[in-house]
């Protein structure tokens, strides 16, 4: 009878710790899916908002010039939907975009015209005011206009939404750039490289200059044209001796260096070289020969 409950006792006890080390197991289990779950779910407000803003409309002038009564200009674009419109900006640059004018201005749609030039606060009609300065070029520009939503983070909620071009004028006379000074050598054989020069002066200073090119005619009078169908040929004052020859960047001395093909006839081959400033004002041509081997 003793050996009886011994035995009952003991089974027991056996089964409890049993049931101990199942519900331990299964508490590391449902602990262990706890912890390694709970990292996928984000801390915060998930912001479920679509980014639903459509642009209506940009306002900004064909052509300025400073000889009008107000020296600046205003801009402005016009936006539906403007919950989830965070900033909007834009920047001001040369067409070619070798000049930055202005890298941002905020557009603010705040109702106050004299700074800003907005009418109406908040119609959903951002506007801004910029001075074109009279150092500045006659020519192209550009406004590049851009949107900021307030849901995603930067710079994925930057978004390109438009551009303007506009014709500018200084107010001031303009003068075609000069071209002078070409160094070309008299000959050259045909798969060596050789350098040439050009000096480029502008009266409206050398920003003004566009760009500087030469044309290459054939022993036989037939224009240079490259398999992309380009005839002018640019030159570079950009201090880059390996790839153009340059000597000095910005010093008006426009250089390239060239090789012309063992494969392309020898004798005479006829060099044109002009310049071009940012009015599309063109400079003199000069040509000059040169012996080919």
């Amino acid at each position: 009878m003793i050996l009886s409950f011994f035995n009952h006792a003991f089974f027991q006890f056996l089964m409890s710790k049993k049931l101990i080390i199942k519900f331990s197991y299964l508490s590391i289990i449902t602990l262990s899916l706890l912890v390694f779950g709970c990292d996928k779910i984000q801390d915060g407000i998930v912001d479920t908002r679509t980014i639903d803003y459509k642009v209506v409309s940009i306002i900004a002038p064909a052509s300025y010039s400073t000889t009008t009564s107000d020296s600046s200009i205003t801009t402005s674009v016009q936006i539906q939907n403007i919950s989830t419109v965070g900033n909007v900006w834009c920047s001001i640059e040369s067409l070619d975009e070798t000049q930055s004018i202005y890298k941002r201005i905020d557009m603010l749609d705040d109702g106050n015209k004299q700074t800003d030039g907005d009418q109406t606060k908040g119609d959903g009609i951002y506007s801004c005011k910029f001075v074109m300065s009279k150092k500045l070029s006659n020519g192209k520009y550009q406004i590049q206009y851009f949107v900021e939503d307030n849901i995603r983070l930067s710079p994925d909620n930057l978004v390109k939404i438009g551009a303007q071009i506009f014709i500018y004028d200084n107010g001031q006379t303009n003068y075609p750039p000069v071209i002078s000074n070409l160094i070309l050598p008299n000959s050259s054989t045909r798969g060596t490289s050789f350098v040439f020069s050009i000096k480029v002066d502008d009266p409206n200073g050398a920003s003004d200059v566009q760009s500087v090119i030469y044309r290459l005619y054939k022993p036989d009078g037939t224009k240079m044209v490259n398999s992309q169908g380009i005839s002018e040929f640019p030159l570079s004052d950009d201090g880059n001796t390996l790839v153009d020859g340059d000597q000095t960047a910005n010093d008006g001395i426009y250089s390239m260096i060239l090789t012309i093909p063992t494969s392309y006839p020898a004798g005479i081959w006829l060099f044109e070289f002009q310049a071009k400033d940012k009015s599309g004002v063109l400079s003199n041509q000069l040509t000059a020969n040169i012996t080919v081997n």
